[in-house]
């Protein structure tokens, strides 16, 4: 989403403090609430509504749902009952009471909400530069939390990287008072994940409905919208969706230079030919060493963009010479689809006590997707048999040690989870992990500066998508032998050539010389750095790596590009 606002709190314990807060906003803003101890402002392309629902002020894209999904609500919450009514891309806010003001955040994430103590009250605000304006004491970086998030790689909750600035979570509702601010959630992905369709035919109308409310919606909102293909399932899903309902897309590929193996434009023109809409092919290249390490590092946790941070400015670029209101992609894709499906599906299926057929049926299309001999699915069988009935343990979220120091490498899971893993004791362990990569997803949402002008959406992660997504089981997601077999089939749009294509390109080539041709400068910018300095990252591993005959024979230094883009961050920080 694009455009930002402020909003300011005043909830001093002593009364003497109110209006400690500051009165005026930023310059270019305008006010859309005032009300007692409470004053909201915006600028740039960001809508402001009032649901008849209750008496919030909605911020960013809101659309209505459908009245049997607000009827089974069921709820007095007034937060509840926003999200039960309605799904967007959305930050609500109203005071409830005297002394009392609620933020809402919608599930997906997609419109940010920090927030930082000041004086007498709270500045919440949609970027952390905002946050800056208002206070002199500097945003000193959390390096405990720096650390854990390098080895816990996007996994995070409410803390970010810079003391004192926190997050509101997708879906949480934040109730802030004179003794403080609690968060609690005002939606969850287990209340879908527990109301699992019965049927294949079920969760393909499920999802196949989905993708029309949302993509329909979008087109009526943004009809002039810049897609970004890259002839994959999930961008060409979006695209000819979108293109059912308006006639004034444009879709843009990159493929990288001199790279056949990242060079999708075939499978691009394929896509554009089903939309009947005008194709940009613009070329990815990486950028040179001193360019990535001028990178603009706007979010408050440490990014992994250094080289996409200069695709993002192209297509940014692009945006504006086309005069396109909004961006679309299908980033989140693969998240939502239960791409990890396979490794799940059986023991998940076995938990809800199927036929005998149906569990045959299961191996055979395990055995098409994976190429696994019969060995190797007789061994996942009686895996599996051992632990179907053991409990459901915390999820243990996969850790990234290298290049790490040893003392920061020994810490076995995150000092808090996120909220969204506290799965109810009955839960499949495939469901727990299709949650753990959606969180993974939001990491990434923020491609452009809320300075920007550009609106920039990921469909396949709004709720509608993602909560039909959450209601098919694993296996389901498995049928016919065929990985996201239900996206597949509900995107009745997509051409034949996109809907059975099995494999797809990828830029690794192209960051595999970006590291080889600067391995030194990568080097001697991490050992000299403040990761070293903190002893974070590990400066004889980085040494030995770096300084091994080329060319390089695995994928550790796609690690190390993430750590050298986490030191971009912390000197960007810094200042």
């Amino acid at each position: 989403m694009g455009g930002r606002y402020i909003c300011f709190i005043d909830m001093a314990m002593d009364r003497r403090s109110v209006g400690t807060l500051p009165q005026k906003a930023p310059s270019g803003f305008r006010a859309v609430l005032e009300a007692q101890g409470l004053s909201l402002h915006v600028s740039g392309p960001i809508e402001v509504s009032k649901p008849a629902e209750g008496d919030y002020v909605v911020l960013g894209l809101a659309f209505p749902r459908e009245m049997t999904r607000a009827d089974e609500s069921g709820t007095n919450d007034p937060a509840k009952a926003l999200l039960a009514r309605h799904w967007g891309a959305f930050v609500a806010i109203h005071a409830t009471e005297p002394g009392q003001v609620s933020l809402v955040r919608d599930p997906s994430g997609q419109l940010p909400c920090y927030y930082r103590r000041h004086e007498g009250g709270w500045i919440v605000a949609s970027d952390v530069d905002l946050l800056r304006l208002y206070d002199r004491r500097p945003l000193d970086i959390d390096w405990t939390e720096v650390a854990e998030e390098l080895l816990f790689i996007n996994h995070f909750t409410a803390r970010t990287g810079l003391t004192g600035v926190y997050e509101l979570l997708a879906g949480e509702e934040m109730t802030v008072t004179a003794q403080g601010i609690e968060t609690k959630a005002a939606w969850t992905p287990w209340d879908p994940a527990m109301s699992p369709v019965e049927t294949v035919e079920e969760a393909i109308d499920r999802l196949e409905s989905a993708f029309t409310l949302v993509h329909q919606a979008l087109a009526a909102r943004y009809s002039h919208p810049l897609i970004t293909v890259s002839g994959g399932l999930d961008s060409s899903i979006v695209a000819t969706q979108i293109a059912q309902f308006t006639k004034d897309a444009r879709l843009l590929t990159f493929y990288t230079d001199g790279d056949p193996y990242g060079d999708e434009r075939a499978f691009a023109a394929i896509v554009a030919r089903t939309c009947e809409a005008p194709l940009t092919a613009v070329p990815y290249r990486a950028p040179d060493f001193p360019t990535s390490c001028r990178s603009d590092m706007f979010l408050p946790r440490p990014t992994y963009r250094t080289i996409a941070g200069l695709i993002n400015a192209r297509l940014l670029d692009q945006s504006y010479l086309g005069g396109h209101g909004a961006v679309l992609g299908g980033f989140g894709g693969d998240n939502s689809f239960c791409g990890m499906a396979p490794p799940y599906a059986l023991g998940d299926l076995l938990q809800a006590r199927p036929s005998l057929a149906g569990v045959w049926q299961m191996l055979g299309d395990l055995r098409r997707i994976t190429s696994a001999s019969y060995m190797d699915l007789a061994r996942h069988v009686a895996r599996t048999l051992r632990t179907r009935f053991q409990p459901v343990n915390a999820y243990a979220w996969p850790r990234e040690p290298i290049f790490l120091t040893a003392e920061v490498a020994e810490r076995t899971a995150p000092r808090k989870l996120h909220p969204w893993l506290d799965a109810p004791c009955d839960a499949l362990r495939g469901s727990t992990a299709h949650i753990a990569v959606l969180i993974r997803a939001h990491n990434y949402l923020e491609r452009f500066p809320r300075s920007a002008s550009t609106v920039s959406l990921s469909p396949l992660l709004l709720a509608p998508i993602v909560e039909a997504c959450l209601s098919i089981p694993s296996w389901m997601w498995c049928d016919g032998g065929i990985d996201r077999s239900i996206a597949r089939q509900a995107a009745t749009t997509l051409p034949p050539e996109i809907a059975e294509r099995r494999s797809k390109g990828s830029p690794l080539q192209m960051h595999a010389r970006y590291f080889e041709t600067y391995r030194h400068d990568l080097k001697a910018f991490l050992i000299e750095g403040m990761l070293v300095e903190k002893q974070i990252v590990d400066a004889d591993a980085v040494r030995r790596y770096c300084e091994r005959e080329p060319p390089v024979r695995d994928l550790d230094y796609l690690r190390l590009l993430e750590l050298v883009d986490a030191e971009i961050w912390c000197r960007y920080q810094r200042g």
